[in-house]
């Protein structure tokens, strides 16, 4: 199915637009009552909502009349519900994210994404699910892992990107020191502190120095150290 953005509609009247989808579906109508009642909002706001969905010729509607979907608005609603569903599949059947937090996030995420990714969404849900039995376990694998996701805004990760992880010829932003004050001082006097851009120009191997550049200065760091120093890549 074709999964499109919903062209001029905010986020508030795309959320009675599907709504009002449902309660049709289950009713055959929709009133105003309903509304409130699913979005907990006043009567007043539902009215004003409905005008300016009427308006664009995606609601039909009259006052005190129950309310249906033109034509166009099944077809846009669709596109907004068949949205949520595509994100909050990802979401759970690929990301192994909670139910109930799969839903805040879809319903957070529906109104922004783009066609064209939403569209790829779609593709990779169905590629998953196409996947011989041994391949897709491997996706299943990494949803079940005991991975810290992100709640009502505060990022929680489990894992931060270090000066070790770079590659050779990437630039970053410091963001942390971890270690002792006496570490995360000397380091600072070398220039690695919160804010500054660093850039890996080559790692030894089995575990040797790194090698970085900082502000015009070149510096040797142990393994451990740069382990310690966290950034974020652009």
């Amino acid at each position: 199915m074709t999964v499109g953005t919903a062209s001029s509609l905010s986020a508030s009247l795309e959320d009675y637009l599907a709504v009002i989808f449902w309660i049709v579906a289950a009713k055959g109508a929709a009133r105003a009552r309903d509304i409130a009642k699913r979005l907990q909002v006043k009567a007043s706001s539902v009215t004003g909502a409905l005008q300016l969905l009427a308006q664009k010729e995606y609601v039909n509607y009259r006052p005190y009349e129950p309310v249906t979907l033109t034509r166009e608005g099944f077809d846009q609603a669709t596109r907004v519900v068949e949205r949520h569903r595509v994100l909050r599949e990802f979401l759970t059947g690929v990301l192994g994210v909670e139910a109930e937090t799969a839903e805040r996030a879809a319903c957070r995420l529906e109104h922004d994404i783009p066609g064209a990714i939403a569209q790829r969404l779609v593709a990779f849900n169905e590629y998953v699910r196409n996947l011989p039995e041994k391949e897709r376990r491997l996706v299943e694998a990494f949803a079940e892992r005991d991975t810290a996701v992100a709640t009502d805004g505060d990022s929680v990760w489990p894992r931060q990107t270090t000066v070790a992880d770079l590659k050779a010829g990437r630039e970053a932003v410091i963001t942390a020191v971890k270690g002792t004050s006496r570490v995360s001082r000397r380091l600072a006097d070398m220039g690695l502190g919160r804010g500054a851009l660093v850039a890996v120009e080559a790692a030894a191997p089995m575990g040797g120095p790194i090698r970085v550049k900082i502000r015009g200065y070149r510096l040797a760091l142990r393994r451990q150290e740069a382990e310690g120093i966290v950034v974020v890549e652009g």
